[in-house]
């Protein structure tokens, strides 16, 4: 004989439902970002952030390299093509990842940011135009972060009084320095 009907497992079990379901619904594994969530998409900008540094930083070698040795420099350049390739394609599966979880603002500086990375001319003879395309690049790194910070709100909005006070006033300590 059972002591346990259908109808009253059935209402312990509909009674439980509601807390334990609220409590599965609210379960969110740490470390585990969601797509898209404010940790994610942090994520996938320091990841263009750190690829673009790392391409900018082996163009800028690589084309000064080029520049100074010459001729002498052309075995050991061709030897570094594979490693520029993988770098190449790092930024770009970076932008793809920008791409799948940024805002429309983001990823219009994370593509500048990736144009500019990409017409640097590594044979570029002149340094000074060569430069000028190295600080068009910071540039764009400079946006993108400010595009990020923004949209990740670590900048003071118009209602965080406090907070933009206390910006002004390190601001100013730093000019004053």
């Amino acid at each position: 004989m059972d002591l346990i009907t259908s109808g009253v497992a059935a209402a312990g079990i509909k009674a439980a439902g509601g807390p334990l379901g609220a409590l599965i619904g609210r379960y969110r594994p740490s470390g585990v970002p969601r797509l898209g969530s404010r940790e994610d998409r942090a994520g996938a900008y320091r990841r263009i952030l750190d690829a673009s540094t790392r391409s900018f930083a082996y163009s800028y070698q690589f084309a000064n390299l080029r520049r100074e040795a010459g001729r002498a420099s052309y075995k050991l350049l061709t030897a570094q093509m594979p490693a520029m390739w993988e770098i190449s394609s790092d930024l770009i599966s970076a932008l793809n990842g920008v791409r799948l979880c940024g805002s429309v603002q983001v990823i219009d500086a994370a593509e500048k940011l990736v144009t500019a990375a990409g017409s640097l001319d590594l044979n570029e003879r002149k340094a000074d135009h060569f430069q000028l395309q190295a600080e068009a690049v910071v540039a764009a790194q400079k946006t993108f972060l400010d595009t990020c910070r923004e949209e990740l709100s670590y900048n003071a909005r118009w209602y965080q009084i406090l907070r933009k006070r206390k910006e002004k006033r390190f601001l100013r300590q730093l000019t004053a320095s």
